[in-house]
């Protein structure tokens, strides 16, 4: 005789599995059928890694693959033993019941010997705990398995996909649904308003943080034998420099993915969500070095495109992730932003404010800094600026020039016999300006350079610098000009160069410390 006992069911119908790998937190997870109407590929997809339909299992937060019966939980076991128990001990008792029940009738009207038969109470055993506090509930857009997880998982446990872009994209979409409840508020309960768009801000960073470790620990966990052990990763995800070294460590960079508008949207957001966890929405003088749209003091502003657009830059971000488990294939779907990416700082030029430069000298700075091929000491021609700005007058122009030329944005030489100066640009005009004009930001990219500066030894070389970037030489000069200027004078290599600020330079222990203190002040 066989006996069957069926896998206890959440409400759903889904079945309640556990990883047999000990270390593939947290282990629980349930699995569901495929979807109705769902196709699976007559050959495998080059995201799987397991033929989905086969008697075996993935663990979702590991990729470890067992049959089927080693995903079943020991008190599922247990609890299935204890039904095999009372049902064999019913039937028992049952049948002996019944070899006595004749035996009773028979003496029935004796006086002398009263017989009664049946059974014995036999206890039920304890009903099992239906678990239904799924964290997640996923569909596998390769072989259509539905399973829920209750932490965030990386692959499918059917096929062995990477899901990791699903479980992004599920978080994206509850952050839209508590965008639209903001908005959906009126003027008189702004304040609630403001708490609701300021946790969905959280959310995202929160999430994007939480998936960043999930991947850089799953790929650490599947080293080969003998590599080096992980370092705390602690709150490392949350700065975008420290994540980069982190997946430096296998020669990928997460945020390859993204343009300089979108890297800078992603690094405004995250300082953003500093002051409102933190700081209870106000800006302090980190943030306001960030956003020249934010005074130190002020409420940060938080609107809900912006936050969504964020939770996109986001999605991106996590798509490449997913791609690089699945060795380079992309996740089959898209997932578009609600409006073209733009830097945090650019906009109509009227609005920007810079010191106390005026409206005229701002739209100089900012043709300046856009008109520049190589963003190092450029020569301003005067025709040029005239003509590039035909309603101003030369009064009016050279008050401009001034202003910048007071303000070390650019160099001036005067001549008795033009209204107009020799001009120049220097360093401080693209570190200022290009936020505004290109969307870049050199007080980004000038942390990633000093990190590449401080694991080298001896003379540094600019060429050689510029070439592990990989950036123009437009994008590098100003980043390289803003690390020079940190470094004592005599240390730097001046001349012999027109591409470059310098031909390189060399540092001392005290220039290193200086410089490390430089890049963690300039960090997100």
């Amino acid at each position: 005789m066989q006996l069957g006992i069926p896998l206890p069911q959440t409400p759903d119908g889904r079945v309640y599995r556990y990883s047999p790998n000990e270390h593939a937190h947290p282990r629980h997870f349930v699995m569901g059928s495929r979807v109705e109407g769902f196709s699976l590929p007559e050959a495998m997809t080059p995201r799987m890694s397991h033929q989905p339909g086969v008697p075996e299992t993935v663990c979702p937060y590991s990729g470890v693959v067992a049959p089927d019966n080693d995903f079943t939980h020991p008190d599922d076991l247990a609890a299935a033993r204890k039904i095999v128990e009372h049902a064999a001990r019913a039937d028992m008792q049952e049948a002996i019941h019944g070899m006595f029940e004749d035996l009773g009738r028979k003496f029935s009207g004796s006086k002398s010997i009263k017989i009664k038969a049946g059974p014995r109470p036999v206890h039920k055993p304890v009903p099992r705990f239906v678990r239904s506090d799924l964290l997640r509930e996923l569909i596998c857009d390769e072989c259509g398995r539905d399973y829920g997880v209750f932490a965030i998982s990386l692959f499918c446990p059917d096929c062995g996909a990477p899901n990791i872009h699903l479980h992004f994209a599920r978080e994206v979409m509850l952050v839209r649904d508590q965008v639209k409840l903001a908005h959906g508020l009126g003027e008189d309960q702004s304040e609630l308003a403001y708490r609701l768009l300021g946790n969905a801000h959280e959310d995202v960073l929160t999430a994007f943080e939480a998936t960043l470790k999930t991947v850089y620990l799953h790929k650490v966990a599947i080293r080969p034998a003998g590599s080096p052990d992980a370092k705390t990763v602690g709150n490392a995800f949350q700065n975008i420099g420290r994540g980069q070294q982190r997946f430096a460590e296998f020669d990928f960079d997460p945020y390859a993915v993204l343009s300089p508008a979108a890297l800078a949207v992603l690094t405004l957001n995250i300082q953003k969500r500093h002051v409102i966890g933190h700081n209870l929405g106000v800006a302090d003088a980190a943030f306001a070095e960030h956003a020249a749209d934010s005074r130190l003091g002020e409420t940060v502003p938080l609107v809900g495109d912006e936050i969504l657009q964020f939770a996109e830059i986001g999605q991106m971000v996590v798509n490449g992730l997913d791609a690089w488990l699945a060795n380079g294939s992309p996740p089959p779907v898209e997932n578009s932003t609600t409006k073209a990416i733009v830097a945090p700082h650019t906009r109509e030029t009227a609005a920007v404010k810079i010191g106390e430069l005026g409206p005229l000298a701002v739209k100089i700075g900012l043709w300046i800094a856009k008109e520049s091929t190589h963003g190092y000491s450029d020569f301003i021609p005067e025709d040029e600026l005239i003509a590039a700005f035909p309603d101003a007058s030369l009064d009016e122009l050279a008050f401009a020039v001034a202003e910048l030329s007071t303000d070390d944005f650019i160099n001036t030489t005067s001549f008795v016999a033009k209204r107009l100066p020799r001009m120049t640009s220097n360093a401080s005009l693209y570190i200022t300006f290009d936020p505004y004009a290109l969307g870049g930001d050199p007080a980004v990219d000038v942390v990633t350079l000093v990190d590449a500066v401080l694991a080298k030894k001896g003379t540094v070389g600019v060429e050689e610098l510029h070439k592990e970037t990989g950036w123009p030489l437009r994008r590098f000069n100003p980043a390289f000009a803003y690390l020079i200027s940190q470094i004592e004078e005599r240390r730097v290599l001046k001349g012999g160069t027109n591409e470059y600020p310098a031909r390189g330079f060399y540092l001392n222990d005290q220039d290193r410390v200086e410089l490390h203190r430089f890049a963690s002040r300039m960090r997100p």
